[in-house]
C-alpha cells in the first residue's frame, strides 16, 4: 500500500520510541491513512553503513536545521512525514552521533526529486534538505539516540516483511495441499508440494 512505510515502521517506532504527544499526533492518523510516510536513512556515500552518514542536523534554538541528502527513499513524493537520521555530534564515535526526528516534509526546505526506473514507474525518490526546521519536539527519542531508534524501525521493517511473506507463503502452500488431496497428485508433483513446505519452514525459521 501506498502507506507501508506508516503503518509498519513509522507507526511501530513511535509507538516503543516516541513521546505520547507524538503518538497522539501521528498514530491516529497513520491508521486512517491521513498521513502518508516516508524513511529518509539511506545516503548517496553511505552505502550499506548507516552510520556513516552525512547528513547533518544543528540546534538553533527551539529548532533543528537539517541539511543534506537522502536516496531511494520510497513514495518521498507522497510523502506528507518523513523518519529522518541525521548527524547532531561529529565529534563523538559515528553510531553516538546520530538523532531520529519526524520531519515535515511540507518545509519549503525540503526537494524531492523523483528516479524514474526503466518502467517508467518513480517510486524511489532522491531528497535534498536545506536549512529544513525541525522543532526540537519532533525529535523521537533522545538526542544523540538516534541508532537505537533506527535500529527499532528496521527490526520493524525486516521483521514485518518476513512474517507477511511468510503468512502468504503459508496460506499458498495450505490451499495447495489441498488441492492436491482432492484431485490427486503424482509422486513428482508430491515431491515438488513437499520442497515447498521445506521451503516455508525455512522461512519461518530464518525470521
Amino acid at each position: 500500500g501506498v502507506n507501508f512505510v506508516g503503518t509498519l515502521h513509522a507507526g511501530p517506532t513511535l509507538i516503543e520510541e516516541g513521546t505520547d504527544a507524538q503518538k497522539a499526533a501521528h498514530l491516529p492518523q497513520i491508521l486512517r491513512g491521513d498521513e502518508v510516510w516516508c524513511q529518509g536513512f539511506s545516503e548517496p556515500n553511505a552505502g550499506s553503513d548507516l552510520a556513516s552518514l552525512r547528513t547533518r542536523a544543528v540546534r538553533d534554538g527551539g529548532l533543528w536545521k537539517v541539511s543534506g541528502q537522502k536516496v531511494w527513499t520510497s513514495l518521498a513524493h507522497r510523502a506528507r512525514w518523513g523518519l529522518l537520521v541525521a548527524r547532531t555530534d561529529p565529534d563523538v564515535p559515528k553510531h553516538a552521533g546520530l538523532t531520529y526526528f519526524a520531519c515535515d516534509m511540507t518545509d519549503p526546505g525540503v526537494e524531492v526529486r523523483p528516479l524514474r526506473q526503466i518502467t517508467g514507474e518513480a517510486e524511489f525518490n532522491e531528497i535534498f534538505f536545506t536549512d529544513v526546521k525541525v522543532p526540537v519536539e519532533n525529535v523521537v527519542g533522545d538526542v544523540g539516540g538516534g541508532w537505537q531508534v533506527a535500529m527499532t524501525t528496521l527490526l520493524h521493517e525486516r521483521g514485518t516483511l518476513g512474517f507477511a511473506l511468510t503468512a502468504g507463503l503459508e496460506s499458498q502452500i495450505r490451499k495447495l495441499i489441498a488441492l492436491a488431496k482432492e484431485k490427486g497428485a503424482t509422486e513428482v508433483q508430491r515431491d515438488a508440494i513437499a520442497r515447498e513446505w521445506i521451503g516455508l519452514q525455512a522461512v519461518r525459521y530464518t525470521n
